[in-house]
């Protein structure tokens, strides 16, 4: 399954993405886009940490500057299959 996230991502949207797991029941694998992915807090890494226990992710970019440096701070990066996560220019 391939999932295209683009927006912010915050506390608000964390109805959104419990809708994001439950449309991906059936997959075994996902291809998560994160490229349009212009800002995220935690809410975001949380369902991402959710996917890896439940499915086979891939994350595929290029990753924004804020998003790299958040998943890069926590130590997320090293539990996914990458492809493609160049880092874009400075914030």
């Amino acid at each position: 399954m391939v999932i295209r996230l683009s927006g912010e991502f915050d506390v608000e949207c964390e109805l959104d993405l419990e809708l994001v797991l439950e449309v991906a029941t059936s997959a075994v694998s996902i291809e998560l886009h994160v490229g349009e992915v212009r800002f995220a807090d935690s809410t975001l890494l949380n369902l991402l940490l959710r996917m890896t226990d439940r499915f086979d992710v891939r994350i595929v970019g290029p990753l924004r500057p804020q998003l790299a440096r958040l998943m890069r701070l926590t130590g997320v990066l090293e539990r996914f299959r990458l492809c493609g996560l160049e880092e874009e220019g400075p914030a």
